[in-house]
């Protein structure tokens, strides 16, 4: 008995002493995470840019102030222009350094010295492209100006590279994870981002390709409704083209994913309304700008002023340029134009000499240069490219798969004159005129620009470097060999579409609004410019014009309109047809009568919003998988500027008419698709959000994450992405909020930059940026901007001297160093 109770007393105290040590261990382990936790505040914190107070830098002739408002954006007031382009560098750096080396390491296709294979697909694009290449060769053409400012701004990024290198300041948590060279930032880096930016928004190769498939597959006749509307009659691709894959498909457009461009909605919405509309007397301009859903944005806000600049708006981090802003005496907005200006051509590959190929003349050599790209954790790899006269071969993208094609672009055409040079040309202007004489020298990207100046004058113009056709490509690859297909060189600036106002009467806008194909005789190719969200803006403008002159917060409200008339008409031929059937199930009427009841705004809370868009997204894959098999559909559902949901309007709008269309508007067939769409769609709903109608709300089933610009791997990705948050609107809304049809209804794009000016008090402006001005994690800045742009309000950007120091939060001064 004494021995028994002396084991129990033994383990007692054995237990005892183990959970001590757990005890111990665990609070080791809790003090280890805190401290760990501590560390990892303080190295985001010792990032932080440095905002007040005063730094002695070399590379400015003078000091230069950097105020700092409420939002974090940066007002520069320097001395000179080149001053003011240093000082701009500095604050790039300071907000989104991580950023800027990540976007330059995309354009020079060398990620995958940082990320192994996964960087590869987009590094083997961006080295056949040469984005790199072109951006050194454009450099050594720039006027000796231009030079001397990039060259200042690059100064400026490197002075915060060199107090991150002093241990004045620590490097971006995010180049830490990464390990992420500090290196050295060269005036042709910002030309190089450029390309990219320019890639991103004109990269139609994978729509020549899906076209072409979706000719292979239906006949030109059949794959009609999948076009671009007024695209003009479809080819025959040259020769048949074999499938790509959809590994190839996900190749081709990696870069563009990459760099955060990638989505239907990618570009913008922009109107300008005249004097005579306005309480001011003055026109009123209004921008927003598609993005993908990223922390930190693609854009940044700033405000320069240095001898001939006084401009302030959106800037890409690493290119000195405002896409959408004023300076004193004008403003402007820019949108993605839509132009074709990537065109592919099927080679003839000499049978027996792989190094030979046709020009329509004759056998001649290809050029050829060698890429080597490092990759982290493997071994080099060595990228052949082969180019023609109308550019490189991607036979290294796609393989074997299809005939040799060659892709030219504008990009590579364009002269160097057609970036910087021109943007600082319209920074500068003093008036419309002048302005228009800068877009003039536009090269890439090619876009369309709403204007207004102080004066009244206001209008659209489209600019960039367009290829000028002698004949319409259909949009499908051309005969390399047939030389008439070749390019003209760009089509005249005075050709391309304009629209100035007469006597401040009207509006103008740029946004999906229809272009012509025929310019001046020329023909001019765009991707898909359905006009919804032009039509709607139309629509609101008369209804608030014949109520009385327009004010600014109305035309920023309008930024905020979630209304979706065509998807009310689709309602009711989808209807119509549903209908004319046999006897429907008691889900889909449930669902017709949540269709019936909405009021056709896509707003978080509405019911009838999700069962629309669900309903939509089930009907679009019925029609479309029914003809084009799984993988086609979700290629094509991924195309830039695509508007699946315009095809399935039409679709279902001539069979409710009666109207057969060749088969595909068949009222048997879309009836049938129609009726099981509903179905499907109250069970998706039931299965997604539960069992009680009430709960069926759109913000439950659509909502936005901002992801990492940067790249972060596995967990941390989810970990460190925001939100998720509710969200309303659509692809086809004016707050534009795209999704996926056929996948999951997270917002894919979204209107994350908008501003608004009145004319009249040029120095004030209505901005708006998700999530904020700031790259670093726990940065006060990096978030601040979310609640008021997903409420769809406005911050003020007010930039004239008084009202800067009166408003801003923080002062530094750069001082020049003794010695230059």
């Amino acid at each position: 008995m004494t021995e028994a109770l002396g084991a129990v007393a033994a383990r007692r105290r054995r237990a005892q002493v183990f959970g001590g040590l757990a005890l111990l261990a665990a609070l080791l382990l809790g003090i280890g995470l805190a401290l760990s936790r501590l560390r990892e505040n303080a190295a985001i914190v010792a990032a932080f840019p440095e905002s007040a107070g005063r730094l002695t830098t070399a590379g400015i002739s003078a000091p230069v102030d950097v105020f700092r408002d409420a939002i974090g954006v940066p007002h520069v007031r320097a001395g000179s222009e080149a001053d003011a382009l240093f000082a701009l560098g500095f604050v790039h750096a300071q907000d989104r350094l991580a950023q800027m080396l990540w976007l330059v390491r995309l354009a020079r296709g060398r990620t995958a010295e940082i990320l192994g294979r996964e960087g590869l697909a987009a590094d083997r694009l961006a080295r056949t492209l040469d984005l790199g290449g072109i951006a050194d060769r454009q450099f050594g053409e720039l006027d000796r100006g231009t030079r001397a400012l990039l060259l200042a701004y690059a100064r400026g990024v490197n002075a915060h590279l060199e107090r991150i290198r002093d241990g004045q300041v620590r490097a971006p948590v995010a180049l830490e994870r990464h390990a992420l060279p500090l290196e050295d930032w060269k005036p042709e880096d910002c030309l190089a981002v450029l390309e990219l930016y320019a890639w991103g928004l004109a990269d139609s190769l994978e729509v020549s390709l899906v076209l072409s498939d979706l000719i292979e597959r239906l006949g030109g006749f059949g794959a009609r409704p999948f076009f671009p509307p007024r695209v003009g009659d479809t080819l025959t691709p040259d020769r048949p083209l074999l499938p790509t894959t959809a590994s190839t498909a996900r190749a081709v457009s990696a870069l563009r994913r990459a760099a955060g461009l990638d989505g239907r909605s990618i570009g913008s919405s922009a109107v300008v309304i005249g004097g005579a509309l306005t309480r001011s007397g003055r026109p009123i301009l209004a921008g927003d700008s598609h993005l993908e859903p990223t922390w930190p944005s693609l854009f940044h806000i700033v405000h320069l002023q240095g001898g001939a600049l006084d401009v302030a708006g959106s800037t890409i981090p690493g290119v000195p340029i405002v896409w959408t802003g004023r300076n004193r005496r004008v403003a402007w907005a820019v949108t993605n134009s839509r132009a074709v200006t990537v065109d592919l051509y099927t080679e003839t590959i000499h049978p027996s000499d792989a190094k030979r190929h046709h020009d329509g003349r004759g056998w001649v050599d290809l050029d050829e240069r060698v890429e080597i790209l490092r990759v982290r954790g493997g071994d080099d790899e060595t990228l052949t490219v082969r180019s023609t006269r109308h550019g490189p071969l991607l036979d290294s993208l796609l393989g074997g798969e299809r005939a040799p094609l060659a892709l030219s672009w504008a990009g590579s055409r364009a002269a160097a004159s057609g970036g910087i040079p021109a943007w600082l040309a319209v920074a500068r202007a003093r008036g419309a005129d002048e302005l228009l004489a800068g877009l003039e020298q536009v090269g890439v990207p090619a876009l369309a620009v709403v204007y207004a100046d102080a004066d009244g004058a206001a209008g659209m113009q489209v600019a960039g470097w367009i290829p000028r056709r002698a004949l319409s490509t259909g949009l499908v690859p051309l005969p390399g060999r047939a030389r008439w297909y070749d390019w003209q060189g760009p089509v005249d600036f005075a050709r391309l579409p304009r629209e100035r106002l007469s006597a401040g009467r009207g509006w103008a806008l740029a946004a999906d609004n229809p272009f012509p194909p025929d310019v001046g005789g020329v023909a001019v190719e765009w991707l898909w410019r359905t006009g919804e969200r032009a039509q709607r803006i139309d629509t609101l403008l008369r209804t608030a014009t014949a109520a009385g002159p327009l004010e600014l917060r109305q035309v920023v409200e309008l930024q905020a309109d979630v209304d979706e008339p065509r998807a009310r008409s689709l309602v009711a031929s989808a209807l119509v047809l549903a209908e004319r059937g046999e006897r429907l199930p008691p889900e889909a009427n449930e669902l017709i009568g949540l269709l019936r009841d909405w009021d056709g705004r896509s707003t978080p809370e509405s019911v009838g919003s999700a069962a629309y868009h669900v309903f939509l997204s089930r009907l679009t894959s019925e029609i479309f998988e029914r003809h084009l098999g799984e993988e086609l559909t979700r290629r094509y559902l991924a195309l830039p500027l695509a508007d699946p949901s315009h095809v399935v309007f039409g679709i279902v709008s001539a069979a409710a008419a009666g109207d057969v269309g060749g088969g595909w508007a068949d009222p048997v067939v879309v009836g049938a698709a129609v009726r099981a769409s509903l179905r499907e769609a109250w069970l998706r709903l039931s299965y997604r959000l539960g069992s009680n109608r009430r709960k069926w709300h759109w913000g439950g089933l659509h909502q936005i994450r901002f992801r990492p610009f940067v790249p972060a791997a596995g967990r941390d990705a989810e970990r460190l992405a925001l939100g998720p948050f509710p969200a309303g609107g659509s692809g086809n809304t004016l707050n534009t909020a795209e999704y996926t049809e056929g996948g999951d209804f997270d917002v894919r794009v979204a209107s994350t930059f908008r501003f608004a000016i009145d004319t009249a008090a040029m120095d004030q402006a209505l901005v708006a940026l998700a999530p904020g001005q700031s790259e670093h994690p726990r940065h006060p800045h990096l978030r601040d901007g979310l609640d008021r742009w997903r409420e769809g309000r406005s911050s003020l950007l007010a930039t004239s001297p008084l009202l800067v120091e009166e408003l801003s939060t923080a002062r530094l001064v750069l001082e020049p160093t003794s010695e230059r």
